[in-house]
């Protein structure tokens, strides 16, 4: 089983940076000319990437405190690599590094929330 989920996490984090570099490849939506809003988008997909980490390199799945706080870790660890995916294909602006100084205080908070989880 913990083979078929890392099969299945690989194939998810592919999707996701494939998804977060190309976000219109499943959609016919347009994309945003503000490169502010393209990196927004961009950031939606990063739930796939912390998925498939999670899936990937998670196995303690017998522990519902420990699942929880590693589902919220990783699909935050998703967003900020998202958001610094956006960062180096749309260009830096003060409002995205403040969204990604609060996805990182937030991630170490579930980081500790982890740590006493498993106590």
């Amino acid at each position: 089983m913990f083979s078929s989920l890392k099969i299945i996490g690989a194939v998810l984090l592919l999707a996701g940076f494939v998804l977060t570099y190309k976000p219109n490849l499943i959609s016919k939506f347009p994309l945003p000319e503000n490169a502010y809003q393209m990196i927004e988008v961009r950031v939606k997909w990063g739930f796939l990437i912390g998925l498939g980490i999670m899936l990937i390199f998670y196995n303690q799945w017998s522990d519902w405190k420990l699942t929880v706080c590693a589902v919220l870790f990783f699909l935050t660890l998703g967003i900020v690599i998202a958001r610094l995916f956006g960062f180096v294909l749309d260009g830096f602006f003060s409002k995205q590094v403040i969204w990604l100084t609060i996805e990182i205080v937030v991630l170490i908070i579930f980081g500790i929330l982890y740590s006493y989880a498993d106590n």
